[in-house]
């Protein structure tokens, strides 16, 4: 039996309530206090955002299982951490062509980021981002 439409049987003034007003189709409004309860809810989740005490799942894994605290602007000359798992990806260029067949040199003229062996066409889009995110002001 489908409780599409059906208004009792709602847990009014929670969240919960406001779901099972979604679900079934019927409106929630204000002297139900379902309305309420959401806004509640949506402002605690962006006070916690704000605060850096809840950062968003992407960012969790796009930063290799560690929380970015403070400003999400990288500086010139820190770790670099790729996303991919393959030895050697990422590091810092030497010599004038890559060293192993099927890697990517990239370098940014302007960018405070040296050169570096990527190992495929993915992760090299990565650091090209990366050196454009660090692209000299006076350039």
């Amino acid at each position: 039996m489908s409780l599409i439409g059906q208004e009792e049987g709602i847990e009014h003034g929670t969240l919960r309530g406001h779901r099972q007003h979604t679900r079934r189709k019927v409106a929630a409004t204000e002297a139900c206090g379902c309305l309420q309860a959401k806004r509640a809810d949506e402002n605690a989740k962006s006070e916690a955002r704000q605060a850096g005490l809840a950062p968003r799942t992407g960012q969790h894994k796009w930063n290799g299982g560690k929380y970015a605290v403070g400003t999400s602007r990288p500086e010139a000359n820190t770790a670099i951490r790729t996303p991919c798992p393959t030895e050697g990806c990422g590091q810092q260029a030497s010599g004038r062509l890559p060293q192993q067949r099927g890697r990517v040199r990239v370098q940014v003229t302007g960018s405070a980021e040296p050169a570096r062996d990527y190992c495929s066409g993915s992760c090299a889009t990565y650091g090209i981002a990366l050196a454009e995110l660090r692209m000299d002001d006076a350039a």
